[in-house]
């Protein structure tokens, strides 16, 4: 049991020095030091927060909660248009594809199976990497 604890340390360290985490925390540093880009993002979780609360109620008027929800997408909208944003979730994103990628492959490693229904077989493939 230990040699699998050691394995699971060296993959976290792994982890930690691939491109893709130091890409992703670098990208979070500038999101968190952005003022625009916390301004935007407390805007549209607002928003969000409000049309929760409005859903709640239970006795809201559709047009309403169509009004909070064109409130919600110019937030969204706006949020897009910030580069330190889309990067954050770019960097996000290519992240989880990596831990995603490394969870099919202790999966296969484990169940013979790939996840998805995948057959092991590479050749028509790319989707592994």
């Amino acid at each position: 049991m230990a040699e699998i604890f050691e394995k699971a340390r060296e993959l976290g360290e792994a982890i930690i020095d691939s491109k893709e985490y130091k890409e992703l925390k670098a990208a979070e540093l500038k999101q968190e030091n952005d003022e625009e880009a916390l301004a935007l993002l407390k805007e549209y979780s607002d928003v969000r927060r409000r049309l929760g609360e409005e859903i709640q109620k239970g006795d809201v008027s559709e047009e309403r909660i169509a009004e909070i929800r064109d409130e919600l997408e110019e937030a969204y909208s706006k949020m897009t248009t910030n580069d330190t944003i889309t990067a954050y979730i770019n960097a996000q994103r290519t992240f989880q594809a990596v831990i995603d990628q490394m969870n099919n492959i202790l999966s296969f490693h484990i169940t013979g199976k790939m996840p998805g229904g995948c057959s092991g077989n590479c050749s028509s493939c790319s989707s592994c990497g």
